[in-house]
């Protein structure tokens, strides 16, 4: 950190890297932009604290033009740029957000005569903080953002011949020497947080880009934070290994809130794991039901928390559609990722939601460590057996912090991070190359859609099969020379 820097902070500009524009897939196939919801929580903690503070979301921004000119205008105390942990884009650790990290440190710095200091809190940063401390940051957060975020506000408030130790959860760098404050324990009283701070939003540029795309408004909003499961290609630099969520009566206070600030058509509750605690969804939906509450929501959770009762409580609280972490059809595969799931467990989950009328999705991992084709094929016929709404198919992909990361380090390329959420490179040696399981993907969205729209049609079911016999027929050229069949997990 320079150390001519000694002013007040009083001003606080929040800002996220993420510029749509920049990741083809979420741009052009996908568009579902939402705010940067850590960001929001993070403003709410200052505003409580009497500080002023003001919002650069990138997301839907042109460019880092914008970003400058924004800078230049607000002329701010403090810049802290603050990935949304809770979306799992940025737990991603794509490479055009930390390029575009770095471009907003560079932009910053150049404004010498106002002397910011530049803050950074977000997945990647927390892997490798020495990448944004010698890109000019001051200070890293690493883990939850909002107390440690106050804590230096106030420090750096104080004067420094007064001042005492850094605050809890800080990794900085001095005169190009790191530093690094012992860690922080998470909150684990979420309801003491305040509301998020939607009023810094442009809601109606969110809501007007939805409304073209797709014709309803969605927004994000989160009832819990973390996961307590042991899956090995699961990094969790932000929350750790631990689980802790809202109150029921909190998260409808919230949502009444937000529809009174502006009534949204959907919600998405971009928890890693909704309703974890028992009977919390039963309460949540009595709540919403009581509160006279419908607004469709998305969830993301594990098959074998849905039972009979969890279900019926999820479709009368409004849920429209579930997305689930199946992964593969692969018991051996599951097994092999300390999934701690059955797929009987699937199939349980898949029917009951059927039965209830809430849309599934399959949340697909190719490229384990030991798949081969029997296990592509048990995945397939999972698929097409089960045939969910939807499917999400990515690759397996080791970031650093995870067991399966340490087990295929030897194994790694060059390039080690996605540039952006389409890439799916394999980054280690896979059984096979990256092309053949883009080849896979592609197939098992296209069949899928085509079982979905002639769900009883004998020819749509032989195309289909000798379209994925002629792929499996093509495995040979696919194979890389260094498999990952000799890791062992």
């Amino acid at each position: 950190m320079d150390n001519t820097i000694n002013k007040n902070i009083n001003n606080v500009l929040l800002a996220n890297a993420f510029y749509l524009k920049n990741d083809p897939k979420q741009l052009l196939e996908k568009f579902k932009p939402y705010p940067p919801l850590a960001a929001l929580y993070a403003a709410s903690s200052l505003e409580e604290k009497q500080i002023k503070v003001t919002l650069f979301d990138a997301t839907l921004s042109s460019s880092s033009d914008e970003f400058s000119r924004y800078l230049s205008n607000i002329q701010p105390d403090l810049l802290v740029i603050c990935e949304d942990s809770f979306n799992f884009l940025s737990k991603m650790c794509l490479s055009h957000v930390r390029d575009a990290t770095i471009a907003m440190i560079a932009i910053t710095k150049k404004l010498k005569t106002a002397n910011i200091p530049v803050v950074i809190n977000s997945s990647d940063a927390a892997d490798e903080p020495k990448i944004y401390l010698d890109a000019g940051a001051d200070y890293v957060i690493v883990g939850e953002v909002e107390q440690s975020l106050v804590e230096l506000v106030d420090w750096l408030n104080t004067k420094r011949e007064s001042r005492n130790e850094q605050p809890t959860g800080l990794i900085y760098n001095t005169d190009g020497q790191w530093g690094r404050s012992n860690l922080r324990k998470n909150n684990r009283n979420l309801d003491n947080l305040p509301q998020p701070a939607w009023h810094l939003v442009n809601i109606e540029k969110y809501q007007l880009a939805w409304q073209r795309h797709h014709g309803y408004y969605s927004i994000n909003m989160v009832t819990s934070r973390g996961c307590p499961y042991h899956c090995n290609w699961c990094a969790k630099p932000i929350w750790g290994q631990q689980y802790v969520c809202h109150s029921p009566e909190y998260i409808v206070k919230q949502i009444q809130k937000f529809s009174q600030f502006k009534q949204p058509d959907h919600i998405w509750f971009c928890d890693d794991i909704f309703g974890l605690k028992k009977g919390w969804v039963e309460l949540f939906s009595q709540l919403m039901q009581a509160q006279n509450i419908r607004i469709p929501f998305m969830i993301q959770t594990r098959s074998d928390l849905l039972d009979a009762s969890a279900v019926t409580s999820l479709k009368q609280a409004g849920c429209q559609q579930v997305w689930l972490g199946v992964e593969s059809g692969s018991q051996s595969i599951l097994d092999a990722m300390n999934k701690e799931l059955k797929l009987e467990q699937v199939h349980e989950a898949r029917q009951l939601l059927q039965q209830a009328g809430i849309s599934t999705g399959f949340f697909i991992q190719l490229g384990y460590v030991n798949e081969g084709v029997d296990e592509l094929q048990a995945t397939r016929d999972m698929i097409v057996s089960l045939r969910p709404e939807e499917i999400g198919v990515s690759v397996s992909y080791p970031l650093p912090g995870t067991e399966f990361f340490n087990k295929v380090q030897n194994q790694l390329d060059n390039k080690t991070h996605w540039q952006d959420s389409n890439d799916l490179d394999t980054v280690f040696k896979s059984t096979f190359r990256a092309d053949f399981y883009r080849l896979i993907r592609n197939h098992l969205h296209s069949e899928l859609d085509a079982l979905l729209a002639n769900p009883n049609c004998s020819s749509t079911k032989v195309h289909w099969q000798q379209q994925w016999d002629q792929l499996i027929l093509s495995v040979d050229q696919y194979h890389n020379r260094i498999n990952a069949t000799s890791v062992t997990i």
